[in-house]
């Protein structure tokens, strides 16, 4: 019995993984939705995530560091990290309304990203459990019996 994986696995795990992308590609070619809208969701969802992602790795980095010879290295290149982002974000917002999308200020749709990148982050979670939970609702014995 061998643990190799063929080439035939990597072809059906590649096209799986592109599926949904192809299905949403023809499903939207005969519509109207404006790809400007789509790009500009995308930029601020990235940055976003960008920003607090790097806000959450400052504090990892902080607990990380104590064990260090080096204390400060690894938290000082996280917060250079968060700060770039948050000036990213709030450059690009003030920028003429590229990354504004349909809020009115500047907060507003900071607000906005921050919600998104909440309940996104939530359906993940949700997702990963019941992924979790039918993982174990289908483990076997090895023996078969029970």
């Amino acid at each position: 019995m061998s643990n190799r994986i063929g080439t035939r696995n990597f072809i059906v795990a590649g096209l799986l993984f592109l599926l949904p992308i192809i299905a949403m590609i023809i499903l939207a070619g005969n519509s109207s939705y404006d790809t400007e809208r789509g790009l500009t969701r995308f930029l601020n969802a990235f940055l976003t995530s960008y920003t607090i992602a790097s806000v959450f790795l400052v504090v990892n980095m902080f607990r990380y560091s104590k064990s260090r010879k080096e204390p400060t290295a690894p938290w000082i290149s996280m917060v250079y990290a968060a700060v770039l982002g948050i000036f990213v974000t709030l450059m690009l917002t003030t920028q003429g309304g590229f990354l504004m999308e349909e809020n009115g200020s500047q907060r507003a749709q900071i607000l906005y990203n921050i919600i998104h990148f909440i309940v996104a982050s939530m359906a993940i979670l949700i997702a990963v459990g019941i992924m979790i939970l039918l993982s174990f609702v289908n483990l076997e014995s090895k023996d078969g019996d029970f």
